[in-house]
């Protein structure tokens, strides 16, 4: 009975062993990796994604109110390494968002101002020039889902991209 045991494991264990080795074809992975610039650059958008400088009172770039002047920094401080991380030909683009309210140049103008104010927060803190760049959308780009005229649209976002 003990010898039938042991036969009838180590028979198994041939079984499996073999099922294991295959048919001793190499297969190739036909999948498409990202470069590495190309996943350290969706690591780090993943990162500013939810990073906003909002509190903007209408129709300026300035910060008035204490709670809003600490959360741009606090924003800065966690973006500035990022960029500091960013590969060349990439950028950390800073983009200025107004309500829809006056005209489309006064959306645009202060939209600009306000990603240059975040830009020039970000150099005094020390983040490289060549790897930031700025613009104002107006009220191009939208949060989904909010009403246009709302105060929340008066942000700053980041995003790394293809210089």
């Amino acid at each position: 009975m003990k010898k039938a045991l042991i036969l009838s494991i180590s028979s198994l264990m041939v079984i499996a062993f073999l099922s294991s080795c295959g048919d001793g074809q190499v297969k190739s992975d036909t999948t498409v990796s990202s470069s590495g610039s190309d996943y350290a650059i969706d690591s780090i958008n993943k990162q500013v994604k939810d990073f906003y400088i909002d509190g903007f009172p209408g129709g300026s770039a300035q910060l008035n109110n204490n709670e809003n002047l600490e959360k741009m920094k606090n924003i800065v401080s966690r973006v500035k390494p990022l960029i500091d991380q960013i590969p060349d030909g990439y950028a950390m683009q800073i983009t200025g968002h107004c309500a829809d309210y006056d005209s489309a140049a006064k959306q645009k103008s202060v939209s600009t101002a306000r990603a240059k104010k975040v830009y020039d927060e970000l150099k005094k803190a020390g983040a490289n020039e060549s790897k930031m760049t700025y613009k104002g959308v107006g009220t191009d780009e939208p949060i989904p889902g909010v009403d246009g005229k709302d105060p929340s649209q008066r942000r700053v976002s980041f995003k790394a991209i293809k210089k």
